[in-house]
């Protein structure tokens, strides 16, 4: 046999195998797009009848997470429903003593106001005090002396000794007492003037 024979056998051993080949390749691709389009058409199907299920669960009025499957599961739903129903009384005093916390704060929060509100001093005025403390002398007072004098007469009173000291100062703004330094100390003494004859002409001072 010549070899321009042999080789046209192998041409055609490999030009059949091809065909062949090539065939099943496309029988093959037949059955993929056939499978797909049934596998696309059940899909279709599972997704209506997912649509349809949903719709029945909403009208029913059950949870969306509850839908399991069905035998297991309405056992499951008919043992939790008494369950609930039992809780639900601790549920409602929980939930009312909740509300009701809440109400009791602003009553508390209320009541030091109440409690405080009439403290109003309704006494002499800090100048009429000072004043009286210098009524009838002539020896000089600092400021803390002067505070002792009023706290010791008038325990009621809630004396601080900032105020004194203002208020110290303006009664001899007002010429009512006078001013003087010993050193590092201020003294205060009662003005020429009698206090209480200059103290009822000037208006009170709280």
């Amino acid at each position: 046999m010549s070899t321009g024979t042999k080789a046209a056998g192998i041409q055609d051993d490999y030009a059949q195998q091809i065909a062949s080949d090539l065939s099943e390749n496309q029988t093959a691709q037949e059955q993929v797009r056939s499978e797909l389009t049934r596998l696309q058409e059940e899909l279709h199907q599972l997704e209506d009848n997912s649509r349809v299920l949903l719709k029945m669960q909403e009208a029913l009025g059950i949870p969306a997470e509850t839908a399991s499957p069905q035998a297991a599961h309405r056992g499951a739903k008919r043992a939790a429903v008494p369950s609930a129903r039992s809780a639900s009384p601790a549920g409602k005093k929980v939930a009312a003593s909740k509300a009701a916390a809440p109400a009791k704060a602003p009553r508390a929060r209320k009541s030091p106001a109440k409690a405080t509100s009439p403290a109003k001093d309704t006494g002499p005025s800090w100048l009429e005090l000072i004043t009286t403390v210098f009524a009838g002398r002539t020896e000089p007072k600092s400021a803390a002396e002067v505070t002792e004098s009023i706290s010791t007469a008038h325990p009621d009173r809630k004396v601080q000794a900032a105020v004194i000291r203002n208020t110290l100062e303006q009664a001899v703004s007002r010429g009512l007492l006078e001013r003087s330094k010993q050193g590092r100390s201020v003294y205060y003494t009662s003005a020429a003037t009698p206090v209480a004859e200059a103290d009822s002409t000037a208006p009170p001072q709280v």
